[in-house]
């Protein structure tokens, strides 16, 4: 499926949230129990910045959100880049919309001079970086306002090259 990728853009926020949610119940739930999950969503956050710097992106099918995500240039390495708030509607999982989201994130990197990406994934998209070329650099708990752990894994992606198109 080929999409219509565009940058978010404010009035797209609401829809945002609820895709996440959406996606996060669902996609989530073989890895952590749905608790974790809850108070996990609390965790995300930062859209306001990503999409004052354009580089948050959305897809829609008819009227439906039905993925985003976005990366966010380091402020302190600019050659390195975060990848972001990557959720795809469950309705539409693993038909290749995150890999065409990371795509752009990826393009748009290399266009800015970026060369290393890295991430916080979660268990269910530990396996999609690490098919992409995310390396592992650490695991760890972060602790939720509920008092349950919620495993993270630290990735990392070196050599984004520059293109020319």
């Amino acid at each position: 499926m080929t999409l219509n990728i565009h940058t978010a853009c404010w009035q797209d926020v609401p829809a945002i949230q609820t895709l996440i949610t959406a996606s996060a119940q669902t996609l989530q739930a073989p890895y952590y129990p749905q608790p974790v999950i809850a108070t996990a969503l609390e965790l995300i956050g930062g859209l306001e910045e990503l999409i004052t710097t354009g580089r948050f992106f959305v897809a829609k099918l008819e009227i439906a959100l039905i993925a985003c995500g976005g990366w966010v240039q380091d402020s302190i390495y600019p050659e390195q880049a975060e990848i972001r708030s990557f959720f795809v509607h469950p309705e539409f999982a693993r038909q290749g919309i995150a890999t065409q989201f990371l795509n752009r994130c990826e393009h748009d990197c290399a266009r800015h001079g970026i060369k290393t990406l890295y991430l916080t994934a979660t268990l269910a998209g530990e396996p999609f970086y690490r098919q992409r070329g995310f390396s592992e650099c650490g695991r760890f708990r972060h602790i939720l306002s509920n008092g349950a752990a919620f495993e993270l894994v630290k990735m990392v992606k070196t050599g984004l090259s520059t293109r020319s198109d």
